[in-house]
């Protein structure tokens, strides 16, 4: 609650300071003009916690209207923002060099700019693209030489994301004739937003040679692990639930997003030889890109150490003689500035390929969206991954 109160503070305050920048360098000078921008932005900046609520508590038409319309004001805000500080330092450079620009220009100039990229984020994030990744895995089977793997993660089917979104999906991924898909967490959107059965038919398009499998992600739990679960089991995919399987060599280990107050014996699962062998090769499926043994004693620090200081050294998976870990989560910030902050919480295991030693970790940024529906600087894609 304090966290929620906090957050709501900072963003009144942001609020006020773009109405009070507006205001001046727009040279906005009727009271009635005044109160009603006021007011409106105001309204604005508190409609994304009331429209999240709507979405959870009373879902239809008019809380999806509330909260989609919430999630894009969100990503315009934070151009407006820096359309805002951007119009500061000019202005501020005029008054040190003695010049004296035209402030409403600059502002006005700055804050189109600012629409512009938010719609062309938004129109970037209908459209997922296909990125070729090739990993080289030691004592691969033949079987599995020059094979690909689709990876799918943080989808967010819900309000925003539907089955028109999803359908072409599948339709790139059917394209390419995988022999295995991974989906690693967050293909469902915790605010919910529709039925999870729109999404039935368009999953079972899917085709795979060697199966579909599946791990929670923390937006799964947000729903409630019930209605996915009860989803995914009417469909062809394969949930792993700290489970193995050895698909013709290659084995495949999935550990869900940890549940509060739950912990996974992924020590256990690792450490019986009659269900994990070191020898051969090894793929994690875990949604977050960090180490899978986790010993939080409460909510409060699980979530604190999920979100603002996650273990990125994946020792326990290293350890274990785990070759290869297939993680999302963190959408690379989805948008400029927040792939700085993701970059910097993650310790640069926030996007891409990285090798430790013999173990190797592929963090993708996502096919979808969560809060603003756009992606600026980060790209939504589909992990098409050659093994070598």
């Amino acid at each position: 609650m304090r966290f929620l109160l906090i957050s709501l503070g900072i963003i009144f305050g942001l609020h006020v300071l773009l109405y009070a920048t507006t205001v001046r360098f727009a040279a906005i000078s009727d009271p009635a003009i005044r109160r009603m921008l006021f007011w409106l932005l105001i309204l604005l900046g508190l409609s994304f916690a009331p429209g999240a609520i709507l979405m959870r508590t009373r879902p239809g038409i008019v809380s999806t209207i509330v909260y989609v319309a919430a999630a894009f004001w969100m990503g315009l805000f934070i151009y407006l923002l820096m359309a805002s500080a951007l119009s500061w330092v000019v202005f501020g450079l005029g008054k040190l060099t003695g010049l004296a620009p035209n402030m409403r220009v600059v502002f006005l100039g700055a804050c189109i700019a600012a629409a512009g990229i938010t719609v062309y984020g938004t129109l970037r994030a209908e459209y997922p693209s296909l990125k070729p990744v090739t990993v080289t895995l030691k004592d691969l089977p033949k079987t599995w030489r020059g094979e690909t793997i689709v990876q799918l993660s943080d989808v967010h089917l819900g309000a925003i994301r539907g089955s028109e979104f999803l359908n072409r999906i599948v339709t790139k991924v059917n394209a390419v004739h995988p022999d295995l898909i991974l989906i690693t967490g967050d293909l469902f959107d915790g605010m919910g937003g529709r039925p999870l059965s729109d999404f039935i038919a368009p999953l079972n398009r899917l085709e795979a040679a060697r199966g579909i499998f599946f791990v929670t992600g923390n937006h799964e739990g947000y729903l409630g692990l019930k209605a996915p679960l009860a989803t995914l089991s009417q469909t062809k995919i394969h949930v792993l639930n700290n489970e193995i399987v050895d698909i013709d060599g290659l084995q495949i280990i999935g550990i869900p997003f940890p549940e509060h107050g739950r912990k996974n014996d992924v020590r256990g699962l690792l450490t019986d030889p009659d269900r994990y062998d070191p020898s051969k090769p090894s793929i994690l499926m875990y949604h977050t890109p960090s180490d899978i043994e986790t010993n939080h004693a409460d909510r409060e620090s699980q979530q604190t150490h999920t979100y603002w200081r996650p273990n990125t050294d994946m020792a326990f998976a290293r350890s274990m003689g785990i070759d290869l870990q297939l993680s999302g989560h963190t959408h690379r910030g989805q948008f400029f500035p927040f792939t700085l902050l993701t970059r910097y919480i993650y310790k640069g295991f926030d996007y891409g390929l990285h090798r430790i030693g013999d173990f190797q970790i592929y963090i993708t940024s996502g096919a979808g969206t969560w809060g603003p529906p756009m992606r600026v600087a980060c790209p939504p894609e589909i992990p098409v991954i050659t093994l070598n």
